[in-house]
């Protein structure tokens, strides 16, 4: 699987969230060591940060899907975005 097929499915997955969370995937940031992808997220509702504990089980749902469905092992690595770290 390519970089970018790997981030069209994981976007995918991500658009299927809905709760009014937007999902942006930082595609230069995207990396596979060995079997495993590494991918940068930046997590937002109504342009604010969303919580990292609001996160964390919709990125391990999905990270377990990826495994079971695609034999995948992708680690999202939340990222907070540049307007609000300013």
């Amino acid at each position: 699987m390519t970089r970018d097929e790997l981030v069209n499915l994981v976007q995918e997955r991500l658009d299927r969230v809905g709760h009014g969370i937007q999902f942006e995937i930082v595609r230069d940031g995207v990396r596979q060591e060995d079997d495993w992808w590494y991918v940068p997220v930046i997590a937002s509702r109504n342009g604010k940060d969303v919580p990292r504990e609001t996160t964390v089980n919709i990125y391990a749902n999905i990270e377990d899907e990826l495994e079971q469905e695609k034999e995948l092992n992708v680690l999202f690595v939340p990222v907070v975005s540049e307007t609000t770290a300013q």
